[in-house]
This record gives C-alpha cells, structure tokens and sequence, in this order.
C-alpha cells in the first residue's frame, strides 16, 4: 500500500511540475533572459553582428551627451503623472455612478465605458488621429461652430497640443480599467455605514470623505502605483499618434530606447539601447519604491 501511495505521489508530483513547466519556460524565456541580455550587451558596443566592450562609455552618454533621452524621460514624466489628474477622478466618478442605483442601463453603459479597451490600441489610436485631424477632423469642426478657434489646427504640428491628444487618448483607454478595480474596491464598504452615517446627520459629501476615501485607499494606492509604472512604460500609442513627433519633441522614454533598437538608415545601437534600458529600469524602480514608501506613511493617516 505504501509502494502504491509513494508512486501516486510521485505521480502527481510530475504532473505539477508538467503542468507548470510552460509557465516556467515562458517565464525564463521571454522575462529572465532578455533581462540578462540587456545588463549584459548595456557596457558593448553591438550592433547586432559585432561585440567590442565598452565598458561605462555607454552610461556616460546617456548622463553628458544625450539631451534627447532626458527629453523623453521628461515627456514620460509630464504625460504619466499628468493624466492621473483627470483619470483618477474621473474613473472613481464612473465607478460611483454605475455602483449607487443612480443610473439606469448600468450594463449599457459599463460596456460603453470598457469600449476602449475591447477596441484594441491600434484602432484606437487611429480613431483619434481621425478626431483630431487638421481637415475636416471632428474635434476642429466642433471648435469653429462653438466659435473657440476661427480656423483648423494641427494638432500634430506643435509638442504641447500633440502631448494634449496623446493625454487624451491614454485617459479614454485607461479609465475603464481603474473603473473596474474601483468598483471592486466598493463591494468591501458595508452598507451599513452609510446608514449609520445618515441617521447621524451626515451629508453625501461627508459620507464620501469620511467613508468611502478611507474604506477604498487600499484600492486606491495599488491603482495609483499600477497606473504611474504602466504610464512609465507607454509606447504604442505614442508610437501611432505621433511617432515622437514633431522632430521628437513628444517622444517617451519606451519610444526613445525602441527607436534605438530598430533605428533605420543608420547602424544598429543595441549596446546603448540596453544601457538606457538600464538606467531606465532603475528610474522606474527608484519612483515605485518612493511611491510605496510614501503610500505606506500615508496609510497610517486611514
């Protein structure tokens, strides 16, 4: 019986391991390897073909010589932390409106609020490009019937108003999804405090400074944590709205290294688009940890 029970576990121990082995292999692969490969070619000078180490001659570039690369970070910065002003806000009001009976056809218009992200960030894009396009655009249109503007702009052909739509877009695809961990975080908060808090006397607008903030900051902080390290690696967006233009004035960091890699109609510069990779990556780790730190300070305050 014990040979039977040893071999049934044996057994089962294969299959876990089988079980996980895809998940492993991915994971080595396609987030543990490149990693390396990254740290690895960040002090060479490659091209793709030929290897010469470099040494630190591809950091100090990035820290004397590459304006354009403080520029993007700048440009990650201002776009990423931007928006939370507006997105914030905005997705914890859907998620209020659709959680309280307030609104009717609440799944109508969940589905109409998640819309953006079902489209994809390519169709997306695309339908803003159209919107905010120099001729015929709806956006232009709109403004020169409500008088505002006398005749078309070009969006595209200046850095602010450019960076504006790319705000836009990254708010109309972002919200839904902070939308729906909102929501989450408002099926914790027990009914009976509101109706504690109205017998007491209390307002709506006390009820959600006094309830709702403290009950959902828990929610709140990994929102604002996903959201600033998800906006720290925008790409695709940027990449079809604009392309880091006019004459990269609106390129982000992700954009910056990417074009690094793939630069056309010049050699390859893998080996300092892995050391801005790096630096990059550090950048990253340094505001997540402070974030955190200060999260924690502030949850005491709760």
């Amino acid at each position: 019986m014990e040979k039977i029970r040893e071999k049934y576990d044996k057994h089962v121990v294969a299959s876990s391991y089988l079980v996980l082995a895809p998940q492993i292999i991915g994971l080595i692969v396609f987030s543990i390897y490149p990693v390396f490969w990254v740290i690895r070619y960040s002090v060479y000078h490659y091209d793709g073909i030929t290897a010469s180490f470099a040494g630190l001659e591809n950091f100090i570039r990035i820290f004397t010589r590459d304006s354009g690369y403080w520029m993007s970070i700048l440009n990650t910065f201002i776009i990423a932390y931007g928006k939370l002003i507006i997105e914030i806000p905005l997705s914890l009001m859907a998620a209020m409106l659709l959680s309280k009976k307030v609104l009717k056809c609440k799944k109508l218009f969940s589905v109409g609020f998640y819309m953006p992200n079902v489209l994809g960030i390519a169709v997306s894009a695309m339908i803003f490009t159209f919107l905010f396009s120099s001729f015929n655009g709806i956006i232009n249109n709109f403004l020169i019937f409500a008088g505002i503007i006398k005749e078309p702009h070009n969006w595209f052909s200046d850095k602010w108003s450019a960076m504006t739509v790319i705000c836009t877009h990254s708010i109309w695809v972002g919200f839904s999804t902070n939308m729906l961990f909102f929501m989450a975080g408002f099926q914790n908060i027990p009914d009976d405090l509101y109706e504690a808090a109205e017998i007491d006397g209390a307002s709506k607008i006390k009820q959600f400074f006094k309830i709702t903030i403290p009950m959902i900051a828990p929610t709140l902080r990994i929102i604002l944590m996903l959201a600033m390290v998800n906006g720290m690696k925008m790409t695709n967006n940027v990449l079809l709205l604009t392309n880091g233009g006019p004459a990269g004035k609106t390129n982000v960091v992700m954009l910056y290294i990417y074009k690094a890699f793939f630069e056309t109609g010049a050699k390859a510069q893998y080996g300092y688009a892995s050391a801005m990779g790096v630096v990059t990556s550090v950048i990253v780790a340094i505001v997540t940890l402070a974030y955190l730190r200060i999260s924690k300070k502030s949850a005491n305050v709760y």
